[in-house]
C-alpha cells in the first residue's frame, strides 16, 4: 500500500507562516522613506552705508551659511545713495547709517538693529587729549580755529553720508560743517587723512577706530561699548534695516533673522 502525505490543518499552516515572515523581514526596505525637499534658489540684493560695511559683508555671508539656497550680494554706498537705492527698487534691504533721510517720496520701512558710536579722532601726536560738546560745535562751525597753539584741520565727510547726519544733528544741532573742512569719501579715507595728519580733527564710526588714530573722550566720556549702549557716551546713533516696503518673501526671511540678532559681527553696538 502506497504511503500518501496527509494534508491536515498543520501541513498548510508551515508555507504561510513562512510567507509572513518573509513579509516582515521585508517591510523596512519598503517602509515610506523621509522626504527631501530641495528648496528653490533665492538673490538677495544688500545696500549698505559706509559704516555699516563690515555689517552687510558679515551679514551676508553667515546668511548663505545657514541658508545654502540663497545668493546674497552686498553694495556699499554713502547713506543717501543707500536710501536711493532702495526707493528705486535696485536692491531688496540696506542697512543705513541714519534713519533720517531727506526726499524720501515714499517713507521706508526702517527698524533699529544696533546701536553705534560716532568717535571724534585726532592724529596719535595731537596734543588734544579730550574736548566738550561745545568745544566740537565751535570747531566744526569753524568758530574755533586754533588750539593749544595749532590751527586745526577740521576733516569732514561728504553730503550724504549717515555719520555726517549724525554729527551735524547732535552736535551742531543740525547747522553745516563749515565750508574749510577737508571732505573725505569714506570711513576709511578719514581714518587715513587724520592719521597721516598732526593738525587734524575728524570724526568716524567707532567700528573703524584703529591705531592710526586716537578717539578722544567727549564730555569726559570714551566711546567704549558700554557707554554707547547705555547712552553716556554722548554722540551715538541708531542703525537701521531698511526696505521701500514691507520685506516679502526671502527678504522678509533675512529682516527677521538679523533682528534676531542673526549675522551681527562682534562690534556691532559699538
Amino acid at each position: 500500500m502506497m504511503y500518501r502525505p496527509r494534508c491536515g490543518r498543520g501541513a498548510a499552516t508551515l508555507p504561510l507562516l513562512l510567507a509572513v515572515f518573509l513579509l516582515l523581514l521585508s517591510a523596512p526596505a519598503c517602509a515610506p522613506q523621509p522626504l527631501s525637499v530641495t528648496r528653490e534658489p533665492a538673490t538677495l540684493q544688500l545696500v549698505a552705508a559706509d559704516s555699516c560695511a563690515a555689517l552687510v559683508r558679515n551679514a551676508a555671508s553667515a546668511y548663505e551659511a545657514d541658508h545654502p539656497w540663497v545668493t546674497a550680494t552686498s553694495q556699499v554706498l554713502n547713506n543717501a545713495l543707500a536710501a536711493e537705492a532702495l526707493q528705486n527698487d535696485e536692491a531688496d534691504l540696506g542697512l543705513l547709517s541714519w534713519g533720517s533721510v531727506g526726499g524720501e517720496a515714499q517713507p521706508l520701512w526702517k527698524e533699529p538693529f544696533a546701536r553705534d558710536g560716532v568717535a571724534v579722532i585726532v592724529h596719535p601726536a595731537s596734543s588734544l587729549t579730550e574736548i566738550s560738546l561745545a568745544q566740537l560745535r565751535g570747531i566744526f562751525l569753524g568758530r574755533v580755529q586754533e588750539q593749544n597753539g595749532v590751527v586745526l584741520t577740521v576733516v569732514s565727510r561728504e553730503d550724504g553720508s549717515g555719520t555726517r547726519a549724525a554729527l551735524e544733528n547732535i552736535v551742531l544741532d543740525d547747522q553745516d560743517t563749515t565750508l574749510n573742512a577737508v571732505v573725505v569719501p569714506s570711513s576709511e579715507a578719514m581714518v587715513d587723512y587724520v592719521g597721516a595728519t598732526p593738525s587734524a580733527v575728524g570724526y568716524v564710526s567707532t567700528r573703524y577706530l584703529d591705531d592710526r588714530v586716537r578717539a578722544l573722550p567727549v564730555e569726559g566720556v570714551t566711546p567704549t561699548e558700554t557707554a554707547i549702549a547705555n547712552g553716556s557716551y554722548p554722540i551715538w546713533r541708531q542703525l537701521y534695516l531698511a526696505s521701500s516696503g514691507d520685506p516679502t518673501g526671502e527678504a522678509r526671511q533675512f529682516a527677521q533673522w538679523l533682528l534676531r540678532g542673526g549675522g551681527l559681527v562682534e562690534g556691532a553696538g559699538r
